[in-house]
């Protein structure tokens, strides 16, 4: 990982700097952005354009990254733009197997992920997509996606992650992510933290930069509150699980989402707001194209049930912030306000596998008090947690696990059962093994994580 814009920019040039040639969406955040982008390419499709979605990283395979219109970049494509690109950095002498002189210092050999980067702009401008919706990777400023000039830019939240990287404090991160806005350009952000919003809104003005705030100049509601003072009632909400819209242009009622969690509410009146400004510059996006993109949606990984009986859950939760979220839909699992005929939940399996550069203990304090059995397991990656890092951070929760009382106000859970397992695949099998009909296995802790059981719980299932 090696953050900076000084090996993208030339790559780019070198390859005709496609990403001039695309009409961009920008969306960063440290949770949710993925989904955003999800949501505001499937209402493009949906409203008949050809919408390019860049996301990462991939749950199995490389190509889950580049999309157009929910197709994944082919295998063929992949071999073909890889080599041309490869062909393009040995005639700048940066190639492994270039004869020439090194013109350039080694410093510029792109990462893999400005590699692919550059991919997805090459394949989006050569395949003339309408829009390019481009995922931040990492922060925002530094970020290998933060080139060209997007017709609006999108920051969804602002939390605590890769502090190593981009600061301590929420001011820091924040500064790292407003690093896309443009100058001239159009902010939309449902971040709401006084905080985060101070540097949002002196980079805006810096830049004279237009900046749209969720709950002042878009709302929603979701069946649980009303913004005191807001200009819509609550019975334009009829059934659960459906929410409305009110931005500055659109007032949508009774909305439905294809992904579960209320936290997907907020990261859709963001994609929505994003949306208005693209109909403001004059495309057409009718309601219908909302409606039914919402329903088709599909963002695997992300609150994604496999299976209901037991209930298998999957969740890319990687942060305290979405351990959080997914802390909460699984209340809501449990108490049948997200789906209604699952049917009482007995018991919860938590098979977790956390990357060790991440705030392990705030993870685990947020979702081990729900669990009645833990499986602590490693995905197939260096930067993964050992497991008994795992659980000497769990132990540092103030648990009480099978019996042995700890000191500490933490999680007071003398039934708790502890299991190591190593590989990914044999945790869920275990979990299977254990579970019944009325029991709940939740998956979560990374990408990796989840990406590894979903191949082998997939196949198992079968």
């Amino acid at each position: 990982m090696k953050l900076g814009l000084k090996r993208i920019k030339p790559l780019l040039k070198s390859l005709g700097n496609p990403q001039d040639k695309l009409s961009i969406i920008h969306i960063g955040g440290t949770n949710g952005k993925g989904s955003t982008s999800a949501m505001i390419a499937s209402i493009l499709t949906e409203a008949g354009y050809r919408a390019g979605l860049y996301t990462s990283p991939h749950l199995v395979r490389f190509n889950e990254r580049i999309k157009i219109n929910g197709q994944e970049i082919s295998d063929k494509k992949v071999a073909e733009l890889v080599e041309r690109i490869r062909q393009r950095l040995e005639a700048r002498g940066l190639g492994l197997k270039s004869k020439t002189p090194v013109p350039s210092p080694q410093s510029l050999i792109p990462t893999f992920f400005e590699f692919a980067t550059a991919m997805a702009f090459l394949y989006f401008a050569e395949e003339k997509v309408d829009f390019a919706i481009m995922e931040v990777g990492l922060g925002g400023r530094l970020d290998a996606t933060n080139v060209g000039n997007p017709l609006v830019s999108v920051i969804t939240n602002i939390a605590r992650d890769h502090q190593a990287i981009l600061g301590r404090r929420i001011k820091d991160i924040a500064f790292e992510k407003a690093g896309i806005i443009k100058k001239g350009g159009v902010l939309i952000s449902g971040e709401t933290k006084p905080a985060a919003l101070k540097v949002l809104t002196a980079e805006c003005k810096n830049k004279k930069a237009i900046f749209y705030r969720f709950d002042r100049d878009f709302f929603i509601d979701e069946n649980t509150r009303v913004k005191a003072g807001a200009l819509w009632a609550r019975s334009r909400v009829k059934k659960e699980n459906h929410f409305a819209f009110k931005g500055r242009r659109w007032f949508l009622s009774n909305l439905t989402l294809n992904l579960l969690g209320r936290h997907q509410y907020k990261n859709a009146s963001c994609a929505l707001a994003a949306l208005e400004i693209l109909q403001g510059k004059g495309f057409c996006i009718p309601e219908s194209a909302v409606r039914k993109g919402f329903q088709n949606i599909f963002w695997p990984g992300r609150l994604e049930i496999l299976r209901k009986k037991p209930l298998i859950v999957l969740d890319c939760a990687h942060n305290p912030a979405g351990a959080e979220v997914l802390r909460e839909a699984l209340v809501d699992l449990r108490k049948r306000k997200i789906i209604s005929h699952i049917g009482h939940i007995r018991h919860i399996f938590l098979v977790l596998g956390i990357m060790a550069d991440k705030d392990i203990k705030g993870i685990l304090s947020r979702l081990a008090p729900l669990a009645s059995i833990i499986i602590l397991t490693r995905p197939k990656t260096e930067r993964a947690a050992p497991l008994d890092i795992l659980y000497r951070e769990l132990i540092k929760c103030g648990m009480r696990i099978a019996g042995r009382p700890r000191s500490g106000r933490g999680i007071k859970n003398p039934k708790l059962k502890i299991k190591f397992i190593n590989d990914v695949a044999d945790a869920c099998k275990a979990a299977l093994s254990m579970s019944k009909a009325d029991d709940m296995i939740c998956i979560t802790g990374s990408v990796f994580t989840v990406g590894e059981a979903r191949d082998a719980l997939l196949e198992m299932l079968q």
